[in-house]
């Protein structure tokens, strides 16, 4: 008999919890450049918060933390955008030239003791924010997720070939030895213990079983590949998975073009029905996604499947925000949104029987 439903689950805030690791790991990166590559010292560990992290990404467009990082920077580094700064300006210009990742290292703390640096720090005022306001306060939407403007902003190319902004978030995400044996190189910045050693898992892997007996179950993320099976095998849940849609699927398929193909486009989850052997059905009310952002929700109704929302009620949140939150996915689009992923099993369950016998 085939099975009734295909449910597909974003991973981060659905299935695996990150406020202390993917959340936390765009915080510090944002800590990190100001404070290594900006030459800001003295700035205060608290400047930025979760609550600002979470407010900027609620915003749309910016699933990937790798641009939700580069957005946050490039908000803060435009207050030092000014006539005052054009020889920084100039230096910081002619940085992006440099494609190894340990020579602009080198340039960079070069460049922090042979300029004077402290009309940047000073602009970011004294607890780091502009004006005082808070760093969700300043932010700007861009016109696309990975456009950036600031000269400050050293996020061209990719680890190992000048993007430091991403080299941080890496290293501090991944930790010292991961991050070796992934790209080859030593950590820059932080050699720590990884901060996805901090995750953990939402559902009981008993709940993702009797999910299974029923439906199939899939997965489309942001995430690296590897990060994602890294977590998958981790808390040894990737047998129930039938397709695992990452980044690099996206990567791979936005070479071949020039559209992007990032949540709310569909194109994540149409390749998740695909490799699930969805693709081509009728009837895609007996398709869902579970999803935890605007994006994820948007996605899901561009696909035409049917979009769940998640707010975890465990999460150390405002009833305030918490509300939001779930007004907010339920005006992109949500069917429903839970706080428990033990109602949402059983909702799930209770509409594949509904579908009877005979699919």
């Amino acid at each position: 008999m085939k099975k009734r439903s295909l449910i597909i689950f974003d991973m981060d805030g659905v299935l695996v919890d990150v406020t202390g690791s993917y959340r936390e790991v765009v915080r510090l990166s944002v800590v990190y450049y100001l404070r290594h590559v900006i030459g800001a010292k003295d700035l205060r560990d608290d400047f930025i918060d979760l609550e600002d992290v979470s407010a900027i990404k609620k915003s749309g467009g910016l699933n990937n933390d790798w641009d939700l990082t580069y957005t946050i920077l490039d908000t803060l580094l435009h207050s030092l955008f000014h006539a005052g700064n054009e020889k920084l300006i100039k230096v910081f210009t002619g940085l992006r030239e440099i494609k190894n990742d340990c020579d602009l290292f080198k340039k960079v703390s070069e460049i922090q003791i042979s300029c004077d640096t402290s009309d940047l720090v000073q602009s970011l005022g004294a607890k780091g924010r502009p004006g005082g306001k808070t760093v969700s306060e300043l932010f700007y939407k861009p016109k696309s997720s990975i456009e950036t403007h600031s000269p400050f902003l050293l996020n061209q190319g990719d680890v190992n070939t000048g993007n430091l902004a991403k080299r941080i978030f890496q290293e501090l995400y991944l930790g010292g030895r991961m991050f070796t044996g992934i790209t080859g190189t030593r950590p820059l910045f932080y050699s720590g213990s990884g901060y996805i050693d901090r995750e953990t898992l939402i559902p009981s892997a008993d709940h993702l079983y009797k999910l299974a007996q029923n439906s199939v179950l899939s997965i489309a993320t942001g995430r690296p590949g590897v990060e994602a099976l890294h977590a998958l095998r981790n808390f040894k849940i990737d047998e129930i998975f039938s397709a695992v849609v990452t980044e690099d699927d996206v990567v791979d398929a936005e070479k071949r073009g020039e559209k992007q193909l990032r949540k709310p486009d569909p194109y994540t989850l149409n390749l998740c029905m695909e490799r699930s052997g969805w693709a081509g059905i009728e009837n895609k009310t007996e398709v869902f996604y579970v999803g935890d952002m605007p994006d994820d929700m948007s996605a899901a109704v561009n696909a035409g499947i049917t979009p769940i929302g998640f707010v975890d009620d465990r999460a150390a949140v405002s009833e305030e925000e918490r509300t939001g939150h779930r007004d907010l996915l339920a005006r992109k689009g949500a069917e429903i949104v839970f706080g428990s992923f033990v109602d949402m099993v059983d909702h799930c369950q209770k509409e594949a029987t509904s579908y009877g016998d005979d699919l």
